[in-house]
């Protein structure tokens, strides 16, 4: 089809620029690059010329047939810009009007609905406040018509106040209980002297059990009147705590407690003395002077009144006050003239008072309508002393609870006014007793009920009529881009064209001149189109770093944090990587969220270092503040983190503790370009920060002089308190430094491992916060042995394995409160190694149902496991080789362990069996349940970390033989669920019932417990049968379902245990001769080049190897961070030197600690790590643990002497003549 003329034209003219371009560049690439270094950069050939002119006549063919010039394609998209333009402001206008629209009939509809709501709520709020008083003049109405019953029996009868008896007292009270619902009403006279008091003891001794019966003859329910009535004296209790009563020594007044409803059920307030509690007291003598009634804050009736206290069903919980209202003592009025000067009429003399336990929800019941719900009244009752909240619903009222609980959202509604109780104001002038404030306001029920969906369907409607406006818009828009898109799309071909043959350093140099020579084209007219040809070709590029001035800025005012945590390079030296990430982002993401709720700005984390602060770079005034307020609540928050981690992290996890330093002064701040910019802090300021934290205490925050004096100057000087000790500060020299007092109470938990000597650069013994030493000979790490057994609470006899058969079977962690620190982190223990084992026999139960689709079955072979073994001590079972599963393909398709879900039985049965194993470890400083549970970390972490080998890329794809060379690899350990659970389980158990001494010492001691176990692993035998018969127990019959289901998993299983359980008595020769033949015949020869091995061959490595690994776990603490190797050496030295200064071992331990070390890290410790290295399927781990058994061991020659001798002064003997230990380290 043929083109136009103006096409033609344009194609012509655009052939004719490429020309022109084309010999421009050829020229312009050899004048300028002449003196290029590179030679290939500074010519072209003439071969290279034609070439390139081929390509360009073949363009210019193509470009004669379909493609517009360049002239057209600018001007074809500075047209399609403008159209987008046009589209988008018509777009954005529909989208304005529309949301304009709908939102103004959204708040219109809205504020009709909120001024109806304030209408009505400034009605009712008077109504309640008016019917809170019509309820009070209601109840002193009732209480009063009771009240003149008492007069009126003195004037009716021959008694005489206050000596008066009401008959059928107990039913006009009942109905004036009924009406007012007050919970107790009792009638008590006013006895003003010692002689009144002893009148009184005669008359009610002979009148009170005649109203008593009375009382409960109305009361079938109560059973028979008590006879131990204190009838005939005043009484009270002593020191205002009861049981402990007395008789009422005097002086008066007194306010005997006599006629009573509901009637009392025991002698707990029958003639007490009312007048001996203050604030009944202080109520009675204003009316005594006054003659009014009065209604006191709240109080605790319950104690006051005793089996009395009968509060209506549901209002037990709700706060009572007294109403007392005075009984005068007569209702016969004397003309003046019969009375002497000063003489009181008796109708106006109080001879006794009615008090009555009100609750405050009967005053705001029946006050509103039906449908009036979500009202809330805050009570504050004489001045801050007592402060309630009810809400009222209609007629019925209900306290939400103690304090000020209204919903923040309706501050604006405050409805306050002041409420005498039973009283005007006028009557109390100069004797105001109690007031109390009513504050009313409404709340989100109340609102609820005048807010309609009006506003939003409204605002929905216009919403989509506008919508639809613009889906029109958008069609019609789409159909005019479409045939945009063909325009620019020739348009981008023709640029295709000029991109692919130069650079865009050349072309934007020469489109300039090749609009200029271009035939017919006017350059003034045009230029516009080869600029925009110039920014088409440029998108996307930007300023060079030297090109842009640097974003920096001085910040006279800020203050700069830094928070570490203590103690976590040695806890991270025993986690698994995913662990010590999933702490730091815990940890870091909630402070996260706490700066941004103060306005903090968190600069970095570097490690388990956070930086943050405050006026950068947004200035604030109150920066040191903020960042004080800042550090406590991330020092809260992080307490709260680690404990919830705890049970997913393992133990002492929540042992973990942080140190804050804050510094505040000049910063200099600004982004840092390059491949990755930063955001960074310089100055003077940050390094002094820097020191704090590094000079700081454990969960303590470390204030610079600089920032404390800002804190003063802000009336904020009770929050810091000095520091005694001055700081030396690297690069700063003493520093006078400052103690943030914090709010923040973390648990005892965190300091237990303080004061833990290190030796410093200087040779001088330091203190180092962060964790504890522990030092030891290792002899210790022959498993028998445990303390005496007073430490653990229960006879060593009675562990043994018939008499601990006997045991009752109540939860050995439950205690009574309060709960010790050891139990808290014992119950901690415990949960964490549930958790651990439950986890494990998922995955279990999962691969038993996918090899032979057996779920969980009953306890069926209880009976064979009990027997198991009879006859033959644990020892005698160990074998060389453990027959290891086959590997089995229906195993890969196996579910998710995560899916599995246990009954609940199974995981209270795994947390009891755990929580008896603890209560079996003594109280040994070493070899205790936090130990075993140190272990059973060492051992998950090295069964996390069993690698797979290099499997060659063809063979990648195929799941089975994937998993089948890992099987191979790891000598069919990874394959077998149970093998691991039953590794884990052994390190639990592997030193239950341990005496805390070696096992020649044991045989000593216990000669019955040797000549059972003949003297051969003594401690690691009963460890054995303890945990083992305590696993055959009837009540875990659940538990073993799911650990063993058929004869050959028990036996596996048991044989599991046995050789972990007996591999660590390390010290027992002919085991270790064993082990060691072990060792050799599995791993003398190099593994075939198939990775495909004889089955015996493979279940001897596998058997060798959990060996080795349950060892290495043993003394996993060697093989650590520095810290965790102090901490339990420490523990061991305290253990073995107990011994020694108790008797019990004649070997004084630091007399060969310091080489004892030594030589067990070259003869034992090196050579195992180096062992899991050659074993070849612990991968990086193996290289871990070795490396830090050799920097151990550097640091024990460095610093071990100087260890010894701070140990042997912490636990030895001293002289008393100088308090220095008499032993010396060698």
């Amino acid at each position: 089809m043929m083109g136009s003329s103006s096409e033609l034209e344009g194609t012509r003219i655009n052939v004719t620029a490429l020309q022109m371009v084309q010999r421009q560049a050829h020229s312009q690439f050899r004048d300028e690059d002449e003196g290029d270094e590179n030679p290939d950069e500074s010519s072209v050939s003439d071969e290279d010329e034609d070439d390139e002119g081929k390509i360009v006549e073949a363009n210019n063919n193509n470009n004669n047939k379909n493609g517009p010039d360049v002239h057209d394609t600018f001007v074809a998209k500075e047209a399609a810009r403008k159209a987008n333009c046009a589209g988008y402001c018509v777009l954005v206008s529909l989208i304005s009007v529309g949301v304009i629209l709908a939102v103004i009939a959204f708040f219109y509809v809205s504020g009709q609905e909120e001024d109806d709501f304030q209408r009505e709520y400034d009605v009712v709020k008077i109504e309640v406040v008016e019917g809170v008083h019509a309820n009070t003049a209601s109840l002193q109405e009732h209480l009063q018509s009771l009240a003149l019953l008492f007069p009126s029996r003195a004037d009716n009868t021959i008694e005489e106040s206050p000596q008066v008896t009401v008959a059928d007292f107990e039913a006009f009270a009942m109905a004036t209980r009924e009406n007012t619902g007050a919970a107790t009403i009792v009638y008590s006279p006013w006895l003003a002297t010692d002689v009144d008091r002893d009148d009184w003891g005669w008359y009610s001794e002979s009148h009170v059990m005649t109203w008593l019966r009375q009382a409960y003859a109305i009361h079938p329910e109560l059973e028979t009147v008590p006879e131990d009535i204190r009838a005939s004296y005043v009484w009270h209790y002593i020191n205002e705590s009861p049981p402990n009563v007395e008789k009422d020594p005097g002086p008066g007044p007194y306010a005997a407690a006599y006629q009573v409803s509901p009637p009392p059920t025991t002698n707990d307030l029958v003639n007490f003395n009312l007048a001996s509690v203050e604030f009944y007291f202080k109520a009675a003598e204003t009316t005594n002077v006054t003659t009014v009634s009065l209604l006191t804050e709240p109080v605790n009736m319950a104690g006051l009144y005793g089996s009395s206290f009968r509060p209506a069903e549901g209002h037990e919980s709700d706060p009572h006050s007294m109403a007392i209202v005075p009984v005068p003592a007569s209702l016969m009025v004397t003309p003046a003239a019969e009375l002497a000067d000063g003489e009181v009429p008796p109708s106006e003399m109080v001879t006794g008072h009615l008090s009555a336990a009100i609750p405050w929800t009967s005053l705001f019941e029946n006050i509103l309508q039906a449908h009036q719900n979500g009202i809330t009244v805050v009570v504050n009752s004489c001045s801050d002393v007592a402060v309630h909240t009810y809400q009222i619903n209609g007629k019925n009222a209900e306290y939400l609870g103690e304090g000020d609980l209204h919903e923040p959202g309706y501050d604006s509604y405050a409805y306050s006014t002041f409420y005498y109780g039973m009283v005007d104001r006028e009557a109390l002038t100069g004797r105001l007793y109690c007031k109390h404030e009513l504050t009313v306001y409404p709340n989100s029920t109340y609102e609820d009920y005048f807010v309609s969906n009006s506003a939003t369907t409204y605002a929905v409607t216009i919403a989509a009529v506008a919508f639809f406006a613009i889906v029109l818009f958008l069609s019609y828009d789409i159909i005019v881009r479409r045939q945009q898109s063909l325009v620019l799309g020739e348009a981008e071909r023709s640029n295709a064209i000029v991109a692919s043959l130069f650079p865009g350093k050349v072309a934007r140099r020469l489109f300039m001149d090749t609009s200029r020579h271009s035939s017919g084209l006017d350059i003034s007219t045009h230029s516009t189109h080869s600029n925009n040809l110039l920014n088409f070709m440029s998108k996307g590029e930007h300023k060079t770093v030297e090109a842009a001035r640097p974003i920096a800025e001085l910040f006279p005012e800020a203050t700069v944090m830094f928070a570490d945590i203590a103690g976590f390079t040695a806890w991270s030296s025993i986690r698994e990587p995913q662990q010590v990430f999933m702490l730091l982002e815990s940890i870091f993401q909630a402070f996260d969220g706490i700066a941004k709720s103060f306005g903090v700005f968190k600069v970095e984390t570097v490690g388990d270092c956070y930086v943050a602060c405050c006026g950068v770079p947004e200035p604030n005034e109150d920066h040191a503040t903020v960042m004080a307020q800042f550090a406590r609540e991330c020092l809260r928050k992080f307490y709260l983190v680690v404990q919830d981690l705890e049970l997913k992290l393992g133990p002492d996890t929540s042992d973990l503790a942080m140190r804050f330093g804050l510094n505040s002064g000049p910063v200099t701040a600004g982004v840092l370009r390059g491949e990755r910019a930063r955001f960074q802090l310089f100055g003077d300021t940050v390094n002094t920060a820097a020191r704090m934290e590094s000079t700081g205490a454990r969960n303590r925050i470390h204030l610079s002089e600089q920032t404390a004096d800002l804190l003063v100057a802000h009336g904020r000087g009770s929050w810091i308190k000095a520091r005694e000790d001055a700081v030396q500060a690297k690069g700063k020299g003493t520093l006078s430094t400052f103690w943030l007092q914090e709010d923040v109470a973390p648990p005892r938990l965190w300091q237990e491992n303080e004061n833990v000597a290190e030796v410093g650069a200087g040779g001088a013994i330091q203190f180092n916060e962060d964790d504890g030493i522990d030092l030891g000979d290792r002899s210790h790490h022959s498993a028998g042995g445990l303390g005496d057994g007073s430490a653990s609470g229960h006879d060593p006899d009675f562990l043994r394995m018939s008499g601990f058969a006997k045991k009752p079977t109540a939860a050995p962690m439950e205690q009574a409160p309060p709960v010790s620190v050891a139990e808290r982190k014992t119950s901690r223990l415990v949960d964490w190694n549930t958790e651990l084992l439950m986890q494990l026999l998922k995955q279990v139960v999962a691969r038993r149902f996918a090899v032979s689709g057996r779920r969980t079955q009953p306890d069926a072979l209880w009976e064979m496991a009990r027997n198991v073994g009879e006859g033959h001590m644990p020892v005698e079972e160990v074998v060389e080789i453990i027959q290891m599963p086959d590997f089995d393909e229906r195993a890969i398709r196996q579910v998710d362990p995560d899916t599995v879900i246990l009954s609940p039985e199974v995981s209270a049965q795994c947390r009891t069996y755990v929580g008896m194993l603890a209560s079996m470890y003594r109280d040994n400083p070493f070899h205790n349940f936090e130990h075993a549970s140190h272990v059973t970390m060492s051992v998950s972490k090295l069964l996390s970390r069993i690698v797979a080998p290099e499997i060659n890329k063809e063979l990648l794809n195929d799941g089975t033989v994937q998993e089948l060379l890992l099987h191979d690899h790891t000598y069919g350990i990874t394959s077998d669920p149970l093998t691991q659970f039953s590794v884990v389980l052994s390190a639990l158990i592997h030193d239950v019932d341990h005496r805390g001494v070696p096992n020649n010492i044991l045989n000593q001691e216990d000669q019955s417990l040797a000549r059972t176990y003949e003297e051969k692993s003594v401690a690691e035998q009963n460890s054995v049968d303890l945990a083992w018969n305590t696993l055959m127990r009837p009540e875990f019959g659940e538990l073993r379902s799911c650990i063993f289901s058929d004869i050959t998993e028990l036996r596996r299983f048991r044989a599991l245990l046995i050789n972990s359980v007996i591999a660590t008595d390390i010290f027992d020769k002919e085991q270790g001769t064993m082990r060691k033949n072990r060792w050799a015949k599995a791993f003398a020869e190099d593994i075939k080049p198939d990775h495909r091995r004889d089955q015996k061959d493979q279940n001897r490595k596998a058997t060798i190897v959990i060996e080795h690994l349950i060892q290495a776990s043993d003394v996993a603490h060697t093989m650590q961070h520095w810290h965790v190797y102090q901490k339990w050496n420490e523990r061991l030295f305290q253990e073995m030197y107990e011994a020694y200064l108790t008797g019990r071992s004649d070997k004084d331990p630091s007399a060969g600690w310091y080489k004892g070390e030594l030589w067990f890290y070259d003869n034992y410790i090196i050579p195992l790590a180096k062992k899991l290295k050659d074993c070849g399927v612990f991968g990086v781990a193996s290289d871990e643990y070795l490396n830090y058994a050799l920097e151990n061991r550097r640091e024990w020659a460095a610093k071990g002497n100087e260890l010894v001798n701070r140990l042997v002064q912490k636990y030895g003997p001293m002289d008393g003549a100088d308090g220095q230990s008499k032993f010396t380290a060698i």
